[in-house]
């Protein structure tokens, strides 16, 4: 399992990288995936990613052992 994951900024095309561990929830709002960060700030990132990617990422392709 891999807790940092790569995405792409919604607003910018830039690569950033995000610990997975952090985000407390993941929502779609039409073309962006929105990842909020736990804590009080409630931080969020907009990127273009699924959250199926992005899970996919985390966790590996179904079927995947390992």
């Amino acid at each position: 399992m891999r807790f940092w994951i790569e995405c792409t900024r919604f607003e910018t095309g830039q690569t950033v990288h995000i610990n997975i561990a952090l985000v407390g929830s993941i929502w779609r709002e039409e073309s962006r995936t929105i990842l909020a960060f736990v804590g009080g700030d409630a931080e969020r990132v907009e990127v273009t990613e699924t959250p199926e990617q992005l899970l996919e990422q985390h966790f590996g392709s179904p079927g995947k052992a390992g």
